[in-house]
């Protein structure tokens, strides 16, 4: 059972049967009851989805609970950093997935939601105006090189495709075979791009590697609106989470500078110790650490027991995406006064989009910054910055012949190797099925799991975690008897 559990044929059953299996384990290891309590719930992780079910415990009453944050900010993969004299975001940076024509055929998208009644300042970002360059010095592309139609059309037969075969219960094929399907193959360097573009840019990873049925139509565009937000808010993308939290962010309930080396669970108790050998305990606890660290053996060691096999197994499935922002000053602008750049090239080795941003802030500041994804942001997050500064110089001397311009200054943020992280945000491969969102979704003992990842239909964005977050707290007030009856509360939202 536990071998079959992730695989497309598995039931509902396997899955029950899987964890009433790890359940009894857990049941015959563990302790029993804590005898005395740090909280009613321990929180592992104040990125989003830990400050969400935060929040939603709070608004139910649930008032005593811990939360564990490694960082000396909250945020997780929400991180402005100082840079060139202004602060800019390493990791999330859109608000995706937002509607402005007031259409009753969208819903709210929470994130935009709690946007708006935070201030949280930025723009709308207009992909119209996106200039792309050949990468062979012959100048701008004309629009119609870019063929933009022919490629939203195969999307978009790619989308009723994959609604007609779930219907009909095939099985699951890539974002690639759809669109080869639907007429679309890239032949030429500016079709190179903008398959990039149009997928990667969202993604972290090429329509080849990703499943169609996870991703086609996509979730946060379909329900929820097609416009993007690009935060530029000086607190950061982050300032969101103090908001939510601000009614318990300010006292002993936040503890920083805490990381975790090991947790222990059982049905009645959950106790995560840190590197300190302070150990803290609480009758639930939520985890929300990301997929990167979820996948990495070292890190699953610190479990006890051991996570069952299935949940490790149903891990294993997904991809630990990397979107790699490397944001380069220099001492001067020699660039398009545009939002985004775009270079052909004849491949996804190379550096493809551009975005200065220095017309966002009242310093004017020289800044540009490149966007790598997949096994391209991998590489360069390991090589040597100077190959890095190098590469970048000769992608951009590509586009506007030799400049005189230097570099001041590069910054590389370190997703990829940072243990707290291990990768940006999930992507889902053919072969995740509802089983194995169940599979990794499912408790052990009384330790619960949030965060993007565990969102079947937002995973990779800001909303996923959130909603992620509130609905793993709704399943713990669900069985805390104080709480378990009556209607429950998120955000000002009668959930229940």
């Amino acid at each position: 059972i536990l071998e079959n559990l992730c695989s497309e044929e598995s039931s509902v059953a396997m899955f029950v049967a899987a964890a009433l299996f790890a359940t009894l384990v857990v049941a015959c290891r563990g302790e029993g009851a804590c005898e005395s309590p740090d909280a009613d719930v321990l929180i592992l992780g104040a990125g989003m989805s830990g400050i969400a079910a935060a929040k939603t415990l709070f608004d139910n009453g649930v008032t005593n609970f811990i939360i564990l944050e490694a960082r000396d900010e909250i945020g997780g993969r929400m991180r402005a950093v100082d840079f060139a004299g202004v602060k800019v975001e390493a990791g999330a940076n859109w608000i995706e997935g937002i509607d402005t024509t007031g259409s009753a055929e969208y819903e709210a998208n929470p994130i935009w939601t709690l946007a708006q009644q935070c201030g949280l300042q930025g723009k709308f970002s207009d992909y119209d105006t996106m200039l792309v360059y050949s990468d062979n010095g012959s100048g701008v592309l004309k629009p119609n090189d870019l063929r933009r139609d022919d490629i939203e059309s195969a999307y978009e037969g790619a989308a009723k495709d994959s609604i007609a075969m779930q219907e009909a219960g095939e099985p699951d094929t890539t974002v690639r075979a759809a669109l080869i399907n639907n007429g679309w193959t890239p032949v030429t360097e500016a079709d190179n791009f903008i398959d990039s573009f149009e997928f990667d840019f969202c993604f972290a990873e090429p329509p080849d590697n990703t499943s169609l049925y996870r991703t086609q139509p996509t979730p946060t565009y379909d329900i929820f609106g097609e416009e993007d937000f690009f935060v530029t808010d000086q607190r950061g993308y982050a300032y969101l989470a103090e908001c939510l939290g601000a009614e318990f962010l300010n006292d002993d309930r936040l503890r920083l500078n805490t990381t975790v080396n090991l947790i222990e669970y059982t049905d009645d108790c959950v106790c995560a110790t840190d590197f300190n050998e302070v150990k803290y305990c609480a009758n639930y606890g939520i985890y929300t650490f990301s997929i990167g660290v979820l996948q990495d053996e070292e890190i699953n060691q610190k479990f006890e027991p051991d996570l069952p096999q299935y949940k490790i197994d149903a891990f294993e499935i997904f991809s630990s995406a990397l979107f790699l922002k490397i944001f380069v000053e220099f001492n001067e602008t020699f660039w398009d006064n545009v939002e985004f750049i775009g270079r052909t090239s004849r491949g996804r080795e190379d550096y493809p989009i551009f975005q200065p941003i220095g017309q966002f802030f009242d310093s004017k500041p020289n800044v540009i910054f490149a966007t790598l994804t997949g096994e391209t942001a991998y590489r360069v997050a390991a090589q040597d910055i100077e190959v890095t500064k190098q590469e970048i110089r000769d992608a951009l001397v590509s586009m506007y012949g030799e400049f005189q311009a230097e570099i001041v200054n590069i910054l590389v943020p370190d997703w990829a190797s940072n243990s707290l992280y291990l990768g940006a945000y999930s992507n889902t491969p053919v072969g995740v099925t509802d089983q194995t969102y169940e599979g990794i979704s499912a408790p052990v003992g009384n330790l619960y799991f949030a965060g993007e990842v565990f969102s079947v239909l937002y995973n990779g964005f800001v909303h996923g975690a959130y909603l992620s977050g509130v609905d793993v707290a709704i399943d713990v007030l669900e069985t805390i008897p104080s709480t378990s009856t009556g209607e429950i509360v998120a955000s000002g939202f009668v959930i229940v």
